[in-house]
């Protein structure tokens, strides 16, 4: 059975649309930062720099365009979280040489790469230097140690007022983010529900708005405890058609076994959707530890972890790895 991350699909649907991205970066990015690029350039990159060891932890949104005042092209790399990582940069280096690889290979000069992080989780996410991950070493070493940085978009730090009003333009984009924003607040995300959708009255009206609005009752179906009739019957409200929409996707997750009622389909994709988020954590911790502690050498033990899929097993092996004196004390509990 195929596990269903809800965040993560709804992420790359709304950042595969070329507009919500400019909006986001018009409202996100650093002006100095922001007047360098000719955004009338914007391409989304389909070549997919993911192999099996990374696919489990990269969302694959990748756009590129050109400065404004030189034939240099960017890279614009998207990772979406919904979580917090305790050291995001070794993942991100992962998928940097995956894109300069590529450039090589097709004798391109290589690229820069901005990655850039939209965090929604419910821990607080702490920006560190990639050098701090490095205890103990003396300045002297710095300058052996990799250093770039990532842009964080942290959606906890901005109030759902500001995510309307201000920082985005388009309704796509406002309602995703104050959806991701809440979504693990369901009292909040209830007492609101009817004003997000607002915001949207008029676009669900549009073929591209239905399309999206599709997007927003499949997340908040398997990605928050809100009642299904609560979503229909606020939608009913707003828009007819997108009454009308919200009781034929029921139906149809009711009929492929997706959401039989509150105890079967809504708990499968939801539970599912944080559960598979929680190993993916519990998984990129270990690689991380493992590769601190024991370098290289440490990795070979990752194919193995990877096939793991119990929680109560995977937090075991970490803790094992902060206090094991050799790599056989780990594999014991493989």
């Amino acid at each position: 059975m195929e596990i269903i991350n809800p965040h993560d699909k709804f992420f790359k649907e709304t950042f595969s649309i070329k507009k919500n991205v400019i909006d986001f970066l018009q409202g996100t990015f650093p002006p100095e930062i922001l007047k360098k690029l000719d955004l009338s350039t914007l391409t989304q990159d389909n070549n997919s720099y993911i192999d099996e060891e990374l696919k489990e932890h990269f969302s694959d949104i990748v756009y590129t365009c050109f400065c404004k005042d030189k034939e240099l092209r960017i890279t614009l790399l998207f990772e979406h979280k919904s979580y917090a990582v305790a050291c995001p940069y070794l993942q991100l280096m992962k998928y940097l040489l995956k894109i300069w690889e590529a450039n090589s290979k097709q004798s391109q000069r290589l690229m820069p790469v901005i990655p850039v992080i939209l965090y929604h989780g419910k821990d607080a996410w702490k920006v560190r230097r990639f050098r701090d991950y490095f205890e103990g070493i003396d300045e002297v070493f710095f300058r052996f140690i990799p250093e770039f940085e990532y842009l964080l978009t942290d959606l906890s730090c901005y109030s759902n007022e500001e995510i309307k009003d201000r920082a985005f333009r388009r309704v796509s984009l406002q309602i995703t983010m104050l959806l991701m924003r809440n979504i693990y607040n369901d009292k909040i995300l209830g007492d609101k529900l009817k004003a997000f959708f607002e915001i949207g009255k008029q676009y669900f009206e549009e073929g591209e708005g239905l399309k999206f609005l599709e997007s927003v009752i499949r997340y908040l179906y398997y990605a928050s405890d809100i009642e299904e009739e609560r979503v229909i019957d606020t939608l009913k409200e707003i828009s007819e058609e997108g009454g009308r929409l919200s009781m034929t996707i029921a139906a149809r997750l009711i009929e492929k076994g997706k959401m039989a009622g509150r105890a079967e389909g809504k708990v499968e994709g939801k539970v599912e959707g944080r559960v598979e988020g929680r190993i993916e954590g519990l998984k990129e911790a270990i690689e991380i530890g493992l590769e601190l502690k024991y370098g290289v050498e440490g990795l070979r033990l990752l194919e193995r972890i990877s096939k793991i899929v119990v929680i109560e097993k995977l937090e075991a092996i970490k803790e094992a790895v902060k206090i094991s004196k050799n790599m056989e004390e780990i594999e014991k509990l493989l």
